[in-house]
């Protein structure tokens, strides 16, 4: 009887064993069907999941935390994008390493999409607060433009321009599989309609608030000021390796003292000490901002809405 069980203990786990083996070669080969979709921004592959659902495979290249401003990609990344089918960049001028990527990717069949295309950029300079009483602020930061590019790349955070970026994106989607067309515009549509209301919400925040300055530890929230009608103080540049000079950070701290800001809006994936020595200056609370650019290892199962609403309840706090 032993024997007998024994028998058909093996004949069962080797039934087992043969069905999990096919069940993972199946699930191995649906992925291999899938569009497979790299991006240099969680902001971007946040809009392409959105859009692209489980029809692709959405992979970003900057790990968690990392900053995208200086991030040089991998030799083991170059070989996984070649052999991918999209490289979706913002293309204003975030990804330095873009054109090192195009030059390794020659011959290869990957398509680079450029979802900025269309969105009117803002010039970096035009996003920095001039401080009251001290105009040379701007005049400083000058040199940050030959290092990081004359624009703000930080588009997506203006609703309507992720709506452009999504458009770009759907397009780009169904170029490469045109039978899923139709799906990809059904989405479209849904995002659209959730970036409308976002973009409403975020309005509001501002609308309602006393305050008009955000105290900001980088520059990267220039098309929300300019968008719904704030000003961003930034502590460092369009990089957050952009740090400021003492007499800037003495004007900084200056005019947080004069609009009597009570908070400073810290990003999860920096936090600069020059920002913490400012916090302690003027007595400010810590509150928590997304630029989207990059996100912690937790968020990267987050949305591109999951974050910007969360945005939505620190702007009605901080400029309450």
């Amino acid at each position: 009887m032993k024997k007998l069980l024994s028998a058909f203990t093996v004949a069962f786990a080797s039934a087992a064993f043969l069905a999990a083996c096919g069940s993972s070669e199946s699930s191995q080969d649906a992925t291999d069907q899938k569009l497979r979709v790299y991006t240099s921004t969680f902001a971007t592959a946040a809009i392409a999941k959105e859009i692209g659902g489980t029809d692709i495979d959405v992979k970003m290249i900057v790990p968690p935390g990392a900053d995208p401003h200086s991030y040089e990609p991998t030799s083991k990344q170059l070989t996984e994008i070649a052999q991918g089918d999209l490289f979706l960049l913002t293309g204003t001028t975030l990804e330095p390493y873009s054109k090192k990527i195009k030059a390794s990717l020659k011959g290869n069949d990957v398509r680079f999409v450029e979802t900025s295309k269309g969105i009117d950029l803002l010039e970096a300079n035009a996003t920095l607060h001039e401080h009251e009483g001290h105009d040379d602020h701007a005049d400083e930061h000058a040199e940050e433009e030959h290092d990081h590019g004359k624009y703000d790349p930080h588009v997506w955070l203006d609703p309507n321009n992720a709506k452009m970026m999504a458009q770009s994106i759907s397009t780009a989607l169904a170029k490469e599989v045109p039978d899923k067309k139709a799906a990809f515009e059904k989405k479209l549509a849904t995002f659209n309609t959730q970036a409308d209301a976002l973009d409403q919400n975020l309005q509001q925040a501002v609308d309602k608030g006393s305050k008009k300055e955000l105290l900001v530890t980088h520059a990267a929230y220039g098309y929300l000021a300019e968008r719904y009608g704030f000003s961003q103080l930034p502590i460092a540049g369009i990089s957050p390796s952009d740090e400021p000079s003492q007499k800037q950070l003495a004007a900084l701290v200056k005019e947080a003292k004069l609009h009597d800001l009570k908070y400073i809006a810290f990003e999860e994936t920096v936090s600069p000490k020059v920002a913490r020595v400012i916090q302690q200056e003027i007595g400010a609370e810590a509150i928590t901002i997304h630029n989207l650019e990059s996100v912690t290892k937790e968020q990267q199962n987050a949305s591109y809405f999951d974050l910007m609403n969360e945005n939505v309840t620190t702007l009605k706090q901080a400029l309450q």
